[in-house]
């Protein structure tokens, strides 16, 4: 019998070793962590009421105040104020006395957590927090601060999702397309599909009716949601993991951006806009889709022939289809379909996005607008050469 070099048997019981961590770690996240964080961690959670008083419509608006409350979070709590909805802020960090003040005068609630579990962490202690108030709610909308909201000439959100008449809303959806490699554009065939594996509504901004806010599943998905520092693991559990739990009790649902009609409003574009449209495509950093734009937009020009007009077309959809839409097409959705919602996550992955969001921030309109472009240039600013060595950012492992 011939014993297996040391070296081998070493590194076999290495790799053994790092199965039984992973193994461990999934199942603490998976069972542990919800009931460790609320007897432990939660305990450091403040909770402090405003002077805006109880309505039937409540949001919680999630911030990250690292440089205290900005402008742009006052005004998408006074939009929300305005909506009809008492303003409810969840931050995972620490508040100064001058943001207390203001959110005191400003807010229904408020409250300050530890930065666990990002964006559906923050979600799930202000639905936890509102426990004795879910059954006389009307409507419960959830928000982050990943986007600058609302923006001049958009459409009021919160009206358009009440009007949808659904009990599970979003802005948009992402990946209800089949998946196509980058490379393969020209197969692109646009459909939505809710029943793809990673289909989900996104959780930048939600609005949930009554008939889910009172059912026992919505409270036991808050409850034993996993609290997790990994990024991939909150999109699956979290903006996933909701959207599966709508669709599988049979609530209805939708997004008020009509994903549906890309194709056909792309279609009736000129030619010099689609030309326009292609440059400016927003990839978050995305290596592999960063080269096939760059590549077909020096080789492609929608005035030459149709059928290049064609490739342009299939390559818009095919990486707002593998990226998402609100990502990649900030200016289009706002030109063309009063899309309420800017990400800011392209000022920081990519300098050539932010040049390209810079661009925007300078045409939006109004007060509002000005507030954005400078929180734009701020973060532009604050990068510095920090671009230069970011890690390619690919948003669906995120």
């Amino acid at each position: 019998m011939h014993l297996a070099p040391h070296w081998k048997i070493k590194r076999e019981l290495k790799r053994i070793q790092k199965q039984i961590i992973s193994i461990h770690s999934r199942v603490y996240v998976s069972l542990l962590s919800a009931p460790h964080y609320d007897r432990f961690t939660g305990r450091s959670v403040q909770i402090f009421d405003g002077k805006i008083p109880y309505a039937d419509r409540i949001a919680i608006y999630l911030i990250f105040p690292k440089n205290g409350i900005s402008q742009s979070h006052k005004l998408a709590i006074e939009y929300l104020r305005t909506s009809g909805y008492s303003p409810f802020v969840v931050s995972n960090l620490p508040l100064t006395d001058s943001d207390c003040a203001w959110l005191t005068q400003n807010t229904y609630k408020f409250l300050s957590r530890p930065n666990i579990g990002y964006d559906f962490g923050g979600y799930r202690e202000g639905v936890l927090s509102l426990y004795s108030e879910l059954n006389r709610l009307q409507y419960l909308a959830f928000f982050n601060d990943s986007t600058w909201f609302p923006t001049q000439g958009s459409k009021d959100w919160l009206s358009r999702a009440e009007a949808l008449n659904v009990a599970y809303a979003s802005p948009a959806s992402s990946f209800g397309t089949p998946r196509i490699k980058f490379f393969d554009f020209r197969t692109m065939e646009w459909r939505l599909d809710v029943t793809l594996r990673y289909f989900h509504y996104c959780s930048y901004a939600l609005l949930v009716r009554k008939e889910i806010l009172r059912s026992k599943a919505f409270w036991r998905y808050w409850k034993l949601l996993p609290l997790t520092a990994d990024k991939s693991q909150v999109v699956r559990v979290g903006e996933i993991g909701l959207t599966r739990l709508v669709i599988r009790k049979g609530y209805s649902h939708g997004s008020t951006l009509d994903l549906n009609a890309l194709p056909t409003v792309l279609a009736t574009r000129s030619n010099l806009e689609l030309n326009k449209i292609a440059r400016n495509l927003i990839t978050i950093g995305n290596t592999e889709a960063t080269q096939l734009v760059e590549e077909v937009v020096s080789m492609r020009d929608a005035q030459r022939s149709a059928s290049e007009r064609q490739d342009l077309i299939k390559l818009i959809l095919t990486v707002a289809s593998r990226i998402g839409a609100s990502y990649v097409l900030p200016e289009f959705l706002h030109e063309n379909f009063g899309f309420s919602f800017l990400k800011k996550s392209p000022l920081v992955f990519s300098k050539r996005d932010s040049e390209i969001m810079m661009k925007l921030g300078k045409k939006l309109k109004g007060p509002s607008g000005r507030i954005i472009e400078h929180e734009m240039h701020s973060i532009f600013t604050s990068m510095g050469n920090e671009y230069n060595t970011a890690m390619p950012h690919d948003h669906e492992n995120t």
